[in-house]
């Protein structure tokens, strides 16, 4: 449905979890071909360049995988060789270990978002009508069409029903506004 794809691809300031450029796809956080569930809690936005290079890999074995990569020149031997402050591998992997912890920690934050209630119900509410993503009327076109809708919602925390339409409601039932509101 469109609307759980623009709770998820808003989350997070809208900007992919790993580089922060826009987000443009959904990622499952958890692999589906490693039996990650295809569910609101196992997804992320993120961007395609991030998406075709984390493949069918969990954060914690992407970062790692990146990281040493990047980090290990490969020369030297386990006690020395990595570029900063020439590392031990186990220092290397130490401090890659904290920065993973680090990250799933901010991970479980972006989670908490796109599963918030309050915000899945507003989501759902306001954008559950234009039903499942086609060629005419795909995500994208519809983040685009609804950027200030959704930035207005999240400035008002996502009003429920009630707060967004008790007012006025209180006006119709009397012709007059009533001393309630």
């Amino acid at each position: 449905m469109i609307w759980e794809r623009l709770a998820v691809l808003t989350a997070n300031e809208g900007q992919c979890f790993y580089c922060f450029d826009e987000s443009q796809t959904m990622d499952h956080v958890i692999p589906f071909s490693d039996g990650g569930a295809d569910e609101l809690k196992n997804l992320m936005p993120i961007c395609h360049k991030c998406n075709q290079a984390k493949g069918d890999k969990n954060p914690a074995v992407w970062h790692v995988s990146l990281d040493l990569c990047i980090r290990w020149s490969g020369k030297g031997s386990v006690s020395d060789g990595a570029m900063l402050n020439n590392m031990s591998l186990r220092e290397l992997y130490l401090l890659t270990h904290v920065e993973i912890l680090e990250e799933l920690d901010a991970l479980e934050e972006v989670q908490a978002e796109i599963l918030d209630e309050r915000r899945l119900e507003w989501f759902e509410r306001k954008f559950s009508l234009y039903g499942y993503p086609s060629a005419k009327f795909g995500v994208l076109r519809a983040r685009a069409q609804f950027a200030d809708r959704i930035q207005e919602g999240k400035g008002k925390n996502y009003p429920t029903f009630l707060e967004e339409w008790g007012h006025a409601a209180s006006w119709s039932r009397s012709g007059t506004q009533s001393s309630e509101s």
